[in-house]
């Protein structure tokens, strides 16, 4: 099933889901590709739209907001258990 999401900048490396997505669902990038998503992942969180290598920057709402602990394949949950972030320290 094609899940709502929302990428705000061209920039932009992960789309944000407007409802929950389960593993095979779909989201669009910017562009009309179709991303399938690998695993479940909840309203509002972030899914990659590109693949990412090991410390590649990570853009949401054209903003770098972190960068990936491993590499991760279009369609992977982004969340704290594999980007980091640097701001704050």
């Amino acid at each position: 099933m094609l899940r709502r999401s929302l990428v705000i900048d061209p920039k932009d490396t992960v789309a944000v889901l407007l409802e929950n997505a389960q593993k095979g669902d779909r989201v669009q990038t910017p562009d009309g590709d179709e991303i399938t998503v690998l695993q479940d992942i909840e309203f509002a969180h972030k899914v990659a739209i590109i693949e990412h290598a090991e410390r590649q920057p990570v853009y949401k709402y054209g903003q770098e907001i972190g960068y990936m602990a491993e590499a991760t394949p279009k369609g992977t949950w982004i969340h704290n258990h594999n980007m980091r972030c640097d701001r704050g320290r």
